[in-house]
């Protein structure tokens, strides 16, 4: 099969730039169905677990066992969904990265693009691009009704302007739209949908926690290291003393991003699509 190359009026190839790769990795996200069936998703579902994080905090939410409701931070209960929302954006980007070596259509886009890692770099923009804004107005949606379900029940509220609402409102984002960027890496370098998935929820998202409950005290001190850990520096108000501070954190937890996209571009020039 012949492949056709266009051509403007002039009679002169197009040349390949960064910002077409980037249009061309923008409309293959746009014309998926799944990508906007997990962005809506993840929208509605932050919101509403924000809304129920409220009003289990007020009592109004009962089992009938007359359990006085847990005393948790304000706006630690309205980001209730920001753990749902890291599941799902973070398997949103690994179907970014692995769906086209699953179809084949890597060849073809690869054919066009032989600059590799210019196709990476469109990927990962193009993702931040879909997954950012959706995932900021759905913290902003879910504390702007968590924080009218308590003001509504007579509980404390906090505003917006808080410094660690905006702590937490923006860092909550930033883990999101990491572990969405992580999952992308991990589906080039898998080249396997399923292998990453299960990667990116068993190996980042899960084994963090059975490791703090299963290693002896002395081991506990790398485990902040990991990426889930890492992140409640920016993700919780309260942050215990054995986690990481603010800047070594972020600095960290970017080097998680930074490692797994570093890795997928190696794979991506060394081996055959």
């Amino acid at each position: 099969m012949s492949v056709q190359t266009s051509t403007p009026r002039s009679g002169a190839p197009l040349k390949v730039s960064f910002a077409r790769v980037l249009k061309s990795e923008l409309i293959k996200l746009r014309s998926l169905r799944s990508t906007w069936i997990m962005l809506l998703a993840m929208l509605v579902l932050f919101i509403a677990f924000g809304a129920l994080g409220a009003l289990s905090t007020t009592g109004k939410l009962s089992d009938g066992s007359g359990t006085p409701p847990p005393q948790i931070d304000p706006v630690t209960a309205v980001l209730a969904g920001g753990g749902f929302a890291v599941l799902v954006m973070s398997v949103l980007g690994v179907l970014a990265g692995a769906r086209e070596y699953s179809s084949g259509m890597i060849r073809a886009s690869l054919s066009f693009v032989p600059r590799r890692l210019m196709v990476l770099g469109g990927k990962a923009l193009a993702l931040l691009i879909f997954v950012l804004p959706v995932t900021l107005l759905a913290a902003l949606g879910a504390f702007v009704v968590g924080m009218v379900v308590l003001a509504a029940a007579g509980s404390d509220t906090v505003s917006l302007t808080d410094p660690d609402s905006i702590r937490l409102l923006l860092g909550t984002t930033a883990n999101i739209c990491g572990l969405a960027l992580i999952g992308l890496g991990l589906g080039v370098a898998m080249r396997s949908m399923p292998g990453a998935i299960a990667t990116v929820i068993g190996g980042v998202l899960i084994l963090p926690t059975l490791l703090t409950a299963l290693l002896p005290e002395s081991w506990r001190v790398a485990l902040k290291f990991l990426p889930s850990n890492a992140v409640s520096a920016f993700t919780e108000v309260e942050v215990r003393d054995d986690m990481l501070a603010l800047g070594a954190g972020i600095a960290v937890f970017a080097a998680w991003i930074a490692l797994a996209l570093v890795i997928a571009g190696v794979v991506m020039v060394r081996r055959d699509a």
